[in-house]
């Protein structure tokens, strides 16, 4: 809550990578209840196609997140040194008192 974000949510990496393991986490959270509890042939081979669907959705989010380009931060390339700082004060023979 204390970041400041200038660009979009949707143009973060860390953004799409949790929607992708958010979708794979919802996507197979029936499967793995209802995988031991039926013996029907037809309804384990559906679970398995969207187990497989989820999966490969999974994959491909998760892949595509790397190629998300987020914006970089507006920075000087010069060197900014502060102006209260006093470089030419410090000597070991002379110490200045404050």
């Amino acid at each position: 809550m204390k970041t400041v974000i200038i660009y979009p949510l949707y143009q973060s990496i860390t953004f799409w990578i949790c929607v992708g393991f958010f979708l794979y986490f919802t996507g197979n959270f029936f499967f793995f209840l209802f995988s031991n509890t039926s013996t029907d042939k037809s309804f384990v081979k559906q679970l398995n196609i969207i187990y497989s669907f989820v999966t490969i959705t999974k994959n491909i989010i998760l892949s595509l997140s790397l190629f998300v380009n987020e914006p970089n931060e507006v920075e000087d390339d010069e060197l900014q040194i502060p102006t209260n700082i006093n470089l030419d004060e410090f000597t070991l023979t002379n110490p200045k008192k404050l």
